[in-house]
């Protein structure tokens, strides 16, 4: 018996000495029936009214007992995502936190998510349910498309995981030991991949060289810059021009490429309005249904109305990670 199970054994037996059996009603049972319990319910079995009645108050502390340690131990778990770096008791590091808030508000929800059984217990909690998870003897993480590179992830994996499996970080919580990054698998190897990003980069900026010569949109500065780079994801690229189809329209800022992302993670979002002149009450709602009405990879996560600056304004976001390929390749 451990040092544990002593202690629970000695607390039991205290408390349950402390009960009289006189405060606790007879439970009135059928004659000769038997059934069988498991440990959560006391454990043993149940023989009739009299041995009820002799042992009920004693098991019912006990029960208590038990259940106030295994109820510090679920919270534990649901809190932590299971044992926390720091051992048994210790809090969870905020960039694990950071990191799964970030996939359950940012990830497809389609989208399979790699991660060691800790980080899969607390994406669990935060309602992520396409899980691959990482166990020890797990020779690959590519069976998913976005890997949450923990410490444990990176130590199990070592080099492999950003020059093989997962070169794209696409956000980033936390630095040093404690970090923890949001990976983009490469599932058909990291050259293919590289390849088909290179690919991807050089219709954004086709299609953006394109947006920026309509007259019936305009940029901000910093937009233009963007978009010009080819930093904007490409459903974002399809949703202007169907916008500005519609009506003038103003992009002000291009945002959500994620906390610590790479050079090569695009913009996902866009805040715009309509051009100078318009209703800017009567312009969001119709380019909110625009958006609403979209099929595919091109229906946004999010398409909402936004203050800027005191006056409605239009915000879409979609999710990661970003597709490739989408525009097909350049022309240039």
């Amino acid at each position: 018996m451990t040092r544990l199970e002593d202690k629970i054994r000695r607390a039991i037996h205290a408390k349950a000495d402390q009960v009289s059996s006189d405060t606790v009603p007879p439970l009135r049972l059928p004659a000769r029936r038997r059934r069988s319990f498991s440990l959560a319910h006391g454990g043993g079995e149940r023989m009739g009214a009299p041995a009820w009645r002799r042992w009920f108050a004693p098991a019912a502390s006990a029960a208590l007992v038990l259940g106030v340690i295994a109820g510090s131990v679920m919270v534990s778990r649901l809190v932590l995502g299971g044992e926390a770096p720091g051992g048994p008791g210790a809090a969870a590091p905020a960039s694990l936190e950071n990191a799964a808030a970030w996939v359950a508000g940012q990830v497809s929800r389609s989208a399979v998510v790699a991660c060691d059984p800790a980080m899969c217990r607390l994406l669990r909690a935060h309602r992520v349910t396409h899980l691959d998870e990482l166990l020890p003897t797990t020779a690959t993480p590519v069976h998913s498309e976005v890997i949450v590179a923990t410490a444990a992830v990176r130590r199990q994996f070592g080099s492999r995981l950003s020059v093989v499996y997962a070169p794209m970080v696409i956000a980033s919580f936390g630095s040093g030991a404690a970090r923890t990054d949001i990976r983009v698998t490469a599932t058909d190897g990291p050259a293919a991949y590289r390849s088909a990003l290179s690919q991807d980069l050089a219709a954004r900026k086709a299609a953006g060289a394109q947006l920026l010569g309509n007259s019936k949109i305009l940029f901000s500065a910093t937009a233009r810059k963007e978009i010009a780079a080819g930093r904007v994801d490409s459903r974002v690229l399809v949703a202007i021009v169907a916008m500005g189809a519609q009506q003038p329209i103003s992009i002000v800022s291009f945002t959500d490429s994620g906390p610590g992302a790479g050079a090569g993670s695009p913009f996902r979002a866009a805040e715009l309005v309509g051009a100078a002149g318009t209703n800017q009450s009567t312009f969001v709602q119709p380019m909110i249904a625009l958006m609403q009405a979209q099929q595919g990879p091109y229906l946004p996560a999010r398409a909402s109305v936004m203050q800027l600056h005191g006056h409605a304004a239009l915000y879409i976001e979609y999710t990661a990670p970003s597709p490739l390929g989408l525009l097909g390749p350049s022309n240039s």
